[in-house]
């Protein structure tokens, strides 16, 4: 059922993390290199588990509640208590906010710079630039590309929304679109926000400072709560069409 899919696909999509990492990409060097590397990234695994998990139970009619009555209804009472159990995971997966510069550590850090600037200054020099570069390798593709793949990897929510779609069971081009438009929304937090980069830069780095401070401050109840009427329908539907 596609509407089902789609309300759950928006549900999994509801990520104040990814919003988080994507924000960060922007405002690095080369934005839109890293957070076009990180979209495709997420993109290539959350759509390979799509076709994957679709095509696995289309192919064997597990959904098909003509040949197997209670297999369906297993699943979603399955998915739905997962779903529920992956709650208090979601209600503390909250981004946290950055560290204000001039701690106390970094205070130390800087007068060790200053003291190896006064007494030995072409050490002092060589070791600020090693360190330039060791930043600019943690920050590269390889990195980007973990971050995307961790972003895309599937949550027992974006499998309950496949789970939905071959409960409708598409045909072959109807199906793979489904699959499209699930993982589409799913990396939603992702897509918007480098589309409107693009567009607007300023703007859109000025729009994502104030979404991640109001997420900061309602996006746990919200994700918990969302997640939490999802996985209660599942359930409940599951339950309803076993007995």
């Amino acid at each position: 059922m596609l509407w089902e899919a789609v309300v759950t696909a928006l549900v999994a999509g509801f990520s104040p993390w990814t919003l988080l990492i994507v924000a960060g990409l922007l405002s690095r060097e080369r934005p839109m290199r890293h957070a076009l590397v990180f979209l495709v990234s997420a993109s290539a695994v959350a759509l390979l588990v799509g076709f994957l998990v679709v095509e696995a139970l289309g192919s064997t009619d597990l959904e098909d509640r003509h040949r197997h009555l209670t297999v369906s209804p297993a699943i979603d009472l399955g998915l739905g208590l997962a779903i529920l159990l992956f709650v208090p995971y979601l209600a503390r997966r909250t981004p946290r906010k950055k560290r204000e510069p001039g701690g106390e550590g970094q205070g130390k850090v800087g007068a060790g710079v200053k003291e190896l600037k006064v007494r030995w200054p072409h050490r002092a020099r060589k070791q600020h630039g090693s360190g330039s570069q060791k930043r600019r390798r943690e920050a590269g593709v390889l990195a980007v590309v973990a971050l995307g793949a961790f972003a895309g990897s599937p949550s027992p929510l974006y499998l309950a929304a496949l789970h939905s779609i071959t409960k409708g069971q598409p045909g072959g081009a109807v199906g793979t679109l489904e699959v499209l438009l699930v993982g589409a929304l799913f990396l939603l937090l992702a897509e918007v926000p480098i589309i409107l980069y693009a567009l607007a830069p300023e703007r859109t780095t000025a729009l994502l400072k104030a979404a991640n401070a109001w997420l900061a401050k309602h996006g746990r109840i919200l994700v918990t709560l969302a997640a939490a009427a999802v996985g209660c329908y599942f359930t409940v539907s599951g339950l309803v069409h076993l007995l």
